[in-house]
C-alpha cells in the first residue's frame, strides 16, 4: 500500500514546532503563502477521510492537529518530569507543563480519528494517534527519560529522536538476564560482607547505584564491538571499591587485605594483568586506582581507573588528559584517533552541580586541543550530598542541568531498572560514536547508609531514609523479577545471592592475619632521594644552525606579518654576528627543536601560548592575507617526535589537571602548561596540592609535568606580580618537584633539556618555573650561542670573584638580581651578587663551598622583591642560616616588609620600593 502524502512529508514536528504552527496559520489565511510541502501537509489534513465509526466522510479539524503537535512536543520536551526514574523518594514538583490530552483540548475519540504518523514517523505500526501517543508516553515517561530538545544541532536532535523512538525495546535473552543477576549478586555480596565483617569501616558503598557496575561492563562490551581497546575511568570514592573489584578485577583477597591493613600487592596473583601502584606514604583505599588488562569480550582491552583524592570532581579533567594522550600518536605528528580510547567519568550528584571544575571540564569537550571525541559522564545520583538535600545543594531541577549549557544530551535512568540502565548506556555510546560529543547518564538511585557507613542519616534526613530503609536491595529486586518471569526459581535466586556472599568469606580466610610488616618510618626510596645527576645538555653548533634555518623556513606562499618577520629575522644574529645574543623565546625554540630531535614529544598549552602572553614566542605564525597558520617547530629536520601547541580556554584548574593527566599517561612527553600571569595559577591550587606535588608519594604516580608561571615585580599590581612561589616551596620535599627562577637564557635552554632527558625515568619529577616577563627581551639575561653548545643547567650562577676581597655576599633569585646588576654602576670586588637559579632542591653544596671560599666575608644577605612573608625567603632562611660563618650572626633580609597583599598597586610606589631594595643590596 502506498504511503499517504502526510507520511511522505519531510516535516519534523519536534524540531520545528513554532515554525510549523506559524506556517499553518498562514495557510489558513492564504494557502499560496506557504511552500508546496506545507500545502501538501495542511491540504491533506484539511481534506476528507473515512470515519471509522459510520463510514461517513468528515474533515479533520485543523485545531486538533495543532493541539496534537503541541502535545507531542510537550511529551518529548517535558516527559522526563513525569518519568519513572526515582527508585525512592520521588520529588514533589509543582506547576509542571501538562502532557495530558485534556490540557491540550484533546480526548481519546479525537486522537483515534487522527493518523499515527502525526505523532511520529516511526510509529507506522500504530493504528492511530491515540495508540501512538500512549506509546510515546511510555518512551518518555518510563524508567528512562531523555532531555535533548535543548540541543541546537538539528541533526543531533533528529538522530536522538529516531534512536529513542525507533529502537524502543529493552531486549535481553534469559542467559543474559541470568548473567546480569549473577553480576548484581556479586556487587551486593561484596558490600554486605564488608558491612557485616568490618563494622564501622569506611568504604563509601555503591549500594543504591549498584547498576553502575553492569553499566560499565556494558560500555566495555560495546567498545569491544568497535575494537576500542582502552577505557579511562575517573570517579570519586562512592562505589570505587566495587568498581575496582568487579570492573578492574582487583581480587577479593586484595580488597580484604586492605581492610585488614595488610599489603594488597602480596595477594595480587596476576600482576601481568592487574597493575596497582602505591607510594611510600600511601593513601586510603578508596582513593587508589588500578590498571587491568582483559580479553573478556574477545579483544585485548586495558581499563584504567585514575587515582583520585577526596576533592571529588578534580579527577575528571585528569582522566580527559590521560585519554587524549592515549589517543595521540607520536608517529603521525600528534594526530588524534578518538577510537583508541574512551573516557567514562563518574560524578556524584551534589558535586556535579556544585563544583565549578565540572563546568570547566565540560567546556573542554569540543576544543581542538582537549577534545577526546566525547566523554561518557555518569552521575551516580544518591539524591543527597553528605547530609545536604537537593533543595539546599543546587538551583536547577536536576543535578545534570549544567550540562545543558554545553549542548549535551542527558539520559535520566532509574538505577533499580537495571535492564533499562543497559539501554541507557547503549544510547549514550551510540551518540558518542556518531557525533564525538559528550553525553550524560543521570543514574538515579539512593545511598543505602550514611555518607561513610558510620553516619546515621535518619538524624538529618529522616524522610528520605524512611524510604531507603524499607527499600529492597537490587539483587533481591531483580532476582524476584526473574523468578516472576520464570527465568529462575526462588531457590536459584537464594543460592546465587548466598554464593556471592560466601565467595567473599572464602577470600577472607586466605588472608594471613598475623602478617604485620609495616614500616612506620615511611622512608623515601633511595632513587627519589638521589635526584637528578648533572648531565651535559649542550647541542653542537651545526645542529643549532640547522634548527635555526628550519625555524626561519616558511612555505613560499606564506606571508608572515611584516613587522613580526623583521623581529624573527633578528634571531639569525647569534649565528651571524659576534655580538648577537639569544633571547628567551629564541632559547626556548632551540631547546624544543633539539628535544624533538632527541625523540621526546613536546606539548605546550596555556592562555595565549601560541603567540605568548607578552608577544614573545610566536610559535604559531599567521599569514597576514589569508590567516593560514604555520608552525615552524612542526617542520624540524630529523625530528623524531611531534610538537603540539594550543591556546587554552581561560581556565586553570581543569586545564592544569588535563595536562597533568596527559603527562602521567604519556611519560616521555615534555608537557607544559603556561599561565597568562603566574598568579592565574592560584585557581589550580588543588591540582598542585592533591596531584602534582604528592602523587608519587601517595600513589606511586610519576610525572615530569612543567608549569611556567610568569613572575616578577614590574609595578603591575598585586595580581600580576607574584606567582605565589612560596606555596610551591612550602610543599617542596622528597625531591617532589623542581622549583626554579632563572636569569640566563642559556640556563633556560639547559633546564628544558635536562627536564626532557629525565622523562620516563624513575627520577622524573615536575618542574615549577617562575618564568619572566620584562626579562624576556632583556639583553642582560640573553646569552651568546657558544653557551648553548656546551655545558649544563646551573643551579647557581656565580660570577668571577676575588675571594680575598669579597665582604658582602648577596643571594637572590630571578628579576631582582638583574635589577641589581643593572643598577651597579661600577664593579666592586667587595660585593658578590649570586643568582639562585634552582631554589628546590636547594643547591646546598654549591653555596656552602662558595661561602667557605670567602674568608673576608662580613655579611650574607638574601634579597627578594616579594614581601618578607612570601616569595623565597621563608624557605631559604633556615637553609642559608646553617651555612653562616661563626662571625656572621644573622642572615640579612632585603625585600619588602611583611604584607597581606603581594605588592603595592601604584606603579610609582612600586618604583620607589624597588629602588630601596636595590640600594640596600648594593650598600656595603
Amino acid at each position: 500500500m502506498s504511503k499517504s502524502k502526510t507520511e511522505q512529508s519531510p516535516v519534523r514536528f519536534n524540531q520545528n514546532l513554532a515554525y510549523l504552527l506559524e506556517q499553518h496559520d498562514m495557510f489558513l489565511n492564504d494557502p499560496n503563502s506557504v511552500s508546496d510541502e506545507m500545502k501538501t501537509l495542511f491540504g491533506e489534513l484539511s481534506s476528507t477521510q473515512s470515519d471509522a465509526n459510520n463510514g461517513n466522510q468528515r474533515g479533520i479539524n485543523g485545531l486538533h492537529v495543532k493541539n496534537l503537535i503541541r502535545l507531542v512536543d510537550h511529551i518529548r520536551t517535558y516527559g522526563h518530569l513525569y518519568a519513572d526514574i526515582y527508585p525512592v523518594h520521588e520529588p514533589n514538583r509543582e506547576d509542571l507543563p501538562s502532557i495530558s490530552y485534556e490540557s491540550h483540548d484533546l480526548d481519546e475519540t479525537i486522537l483515534k480519528s487522527l493518523p499515527s504518523s502525526l505523532v511520529s514517523d516511526h510509529f507506522k505500526d500504530k493504528e492511530n494517534a491515540y495508540e501512538a501517543i500512549e506509546h510515546l508516553k511510555d518512551l518518555y515517561q518510563g524508567p528512562i527519560a531523555y532531555e535533548y530538545t535543548h540541543i541546537n544541532n538539528d541533526m543531533e536532535r533528529q538522530w536522538l529522536k529516531e534512536t529513542i523512538e525507533q529502537h524502543d525495546k529493552v531486549e535481553m535473552n534469559n542467559d543474559e538476564r541470568i548473567s546480569l543477576f549473577n553480576q548484581l549478586a556479586k556487587v551486593q555480596g561484596f558490600e554486605k560482607y564488608i558491612h557485616k565483617n568490618f563494622v564501622g569501616a569506611k568504604r563509601f558503598s555503591i549500594e543504591g547505584v549498584d547498576s553502575l557496575v553492569p553499566l560499565l561492563k556494558k560500555l566495555q562490551q560495546l567498545m569491544a564491538v568497535d575494537q576500542i581497546s582502552n577505557l579511562q575511568i575517573g570517579m570519586a570514592h562512592r562505589g570505587r571499591l566495587n568498581v575496582l573489584t568487579h570492573v578492574l578485577n582487583k581480587s577479593y583477597e586484595m580488597m580484604l587485605a586492605e581492610f585488614m591493613h595488610e599489603n594488597p600487592i602480596d595477594y595480587n596473583e596476576n600482576p601481568e594483568k592487574l597493575s596497582v601502584t602505591q607510594g611510600w606514604t600511601g593513601d586510603v583505599k578508596y582513593h587508589l586506582g588500578a590498571t587491568t588488562k582483559t580479553n573478556e569480550f574477545d579483544i585485548d582491552q586495558t581499563i584504567e581507573l585514575a587515582n583520585n583524592p577526596s576533592h571529588l570532581e578534580i579527577a575528571a579533567p585528569v582522566v580527559l588528559g590521560k585519554t587524549r594522550a592515549t589517543q595521540t600518536s607520536d608517529e603521525t605528528n600528534g594526530q588524534v584517533d578518538y577510537n583508541k580510547s574512551i573516557a567514562a567519568i563518574i560524578h556524584g550528584d551534589a558535586a556535579f552541580s556544585g563544583q565549578g571544575i565540572v563546568a570547566e571540564t565540560l567546556n573542554l569537550s569540543q576544543l581542538p586541543g582537549y577534545c577526546v571525541g566525547g566523554t561518557i559522564h555518569i552521575i551516580t545520583n544518591n539524591l543527597i550530598g553528605f547530609t545536604t538535600e537537593p533543595d539546599d545543594g543546587r538551583s536547577g531541577l536536576y543535578s545534570s542541568d549544567i550540562a545543558k549549557g554545553y549542548d549535551v544530551p542527558i539520559i535520566h535512568v532509574n538505577a533499580d531498572k537495571v535492564e533499562h540502565v543497559l539501554r541507557a548506556v547503549e544510547v549514550a555510546y551510540l551518540y558518542r560514536q556518531k557525533f564525538n560529543k559528550d553525553v550524560v547518564i543521570d543514574l538515579i538511585g539512593y545511598r543505602r547508609y550514611g555518607h561513610n557507613e558510620m553516619d546515621e542519616p535518619m538524624a538529618t534526613n529522616p524522610l528520605l531514609y524512611k524510604d531507603v530503609k524499607s527499600h529492597d536491595p537490587i539483587d533481591e529486586l531483580y532476582g524476584s523479577i526473574l523468578v516472576e518471569d520464570g527465568v529462575i526459581s526462588e531457590e536459584d535466586k537464594s543460592t546465587t545471592i548466598e554464593s556471592a556472599f560466601n565467595a567473599m568469606k572464602s577470600a577472607h580466610q586466605k588472608i594471613n592475619k598475623s602478617d604485620q610488616n609495616k614500616d612506620a618510618s615511611l622512608r623515601t626510596p633511595e632513587h627519589i632521594n638521589s635526584g637528578y645527576k648533572q648531565i651535559d645538555t649542550g647541542v653542537d653548533l651545526e645542529t643549532l644552525k640547522q634548527i635555526q634555518n628550519d625555524l626561519m623556513n616558511y612555505p613560499d606562499d606564506f606571508k608572515v606579518f611584516s613587522k613580526l618577520k623583521k623581529i624573527l629575522q633578528r634571531r639569525n644574529d647569534p649565528f651571524e654576528k659576534e655580538t648577537g645574543k639569544v633571547d628567551w623565546a629564541h632559547a626556548e625554540a632551540l631547546a624544543f627543536a633539539s628535544i624533538l630531535q632527541d625523540g621526546y614529544p613536546v606539548r605546550l598549552t596555556g592562555q595565549d601560548s601560541e603567540r605568548g602572553t607578552f608577544a614573545h614566542r610566536h610559535a604559531v605564525l599567521h599569514d597576514e592575507e589569508s590567516g593560514r597558520e604555520f608552525t615552524p617547530l612542526q617542520h624540524i629536520t630529523n625530528a623524531k617526535a611531534p610538537f603540539i601547541i594550543h591556546n587554552s580556554p581561560l581556565s586553570e584548574a581543569a586545564v592544569v589537571a588535563f595536562e597533568y593527566g596527559y603527562n602521567v599517561q604519556k611519560k616521555n612527553a615534555l608537557t607544559i602548561w603556561e599561565a597568562q600571569f603566574g598568579d592565574f595559577g592560584n585557581m589550580a591550587q588543588m591540582i598542585y596540592d592533591n596531584f602534582i606535588s604528592a602523587s608519587n608519594a601517595k600513589w606511586g604516580e610519576q610525572s615530569g609535568f612543567a608549569m611556567f608561571l610568569p613572575h616578577g615585580y614590574e609595578g603591575q599590581g598585586p595580581e600580576h606580580s607574584s606567582s605565589r612561589i612560596e606555596r610551591f616551596l612550602q610543599s617542596a620535599a622528597e625531591n617532589n618537584w623542581t622549583v626554579a627562577n632563572l636569569t640566563s637564557t642559556a640556563n633556560y635552554f639547559h633546564l628544558l633539556r635536562r627536564q626532557a632527558h629525565h622523562l620516563d625515568t624513575d627520577v622524573m619529577r615536575p618542574l615549577v618555573l617562575a618564568s619572566p616577563k620584562s626579562l624576556l627581551r632583556n639583553q642582560t639575561v640573553a646569552d651568546t650561542i657558544d653557551q648553548f653548545t656546551t655545558g649544563h643547567f646551573k643551579t647557581v650562577i656565580i660570577p668571577s670573584y676575588k675571594k680575598t676581597k669579597v665582604k658582602k655576599l648577596v643571594i637572590g633569585s630571578g628579576k631582582v638580581i638583574i635589577d641589581i646588576k643593572e643598577a651597579q654602576k661600577e664593579e666592586n670586588d667587595e660585593l658578590l651578587i649570586v643568582s639562585l637559579e634552582q631554589i628546590y632542591p636547594f643547591p646546598t653544596e654549591k653555596l656552602e663551598s662558595l661561602i667557605k671560599d670567602l674568608p673576608k666575608l662580613e655579611e650574607i644577605a638574601f634579597v627578594q622583591e616579594e614581601p618578607r612573608n612570601m616569595g623565597f625567603y621563608s624557605f631559604v632562611r633556615p637553609l642559608l642560616s646553617e651555612m653562616l660563618p661563626s662571625k656572621i650572626k644573622e642572615l640579612t633580609y632585603i625585600g619588602r616588609p611583611r604584607r597581606a597583599s603581594t605588592s603595592e598597586g601604584d606603579p610609582e610606589m612600586h618604583k620607589h620600593n624597588q629602588q630601596d631594595i636595590i640600594n640596600l643590596a648594593l650598600k656595603l
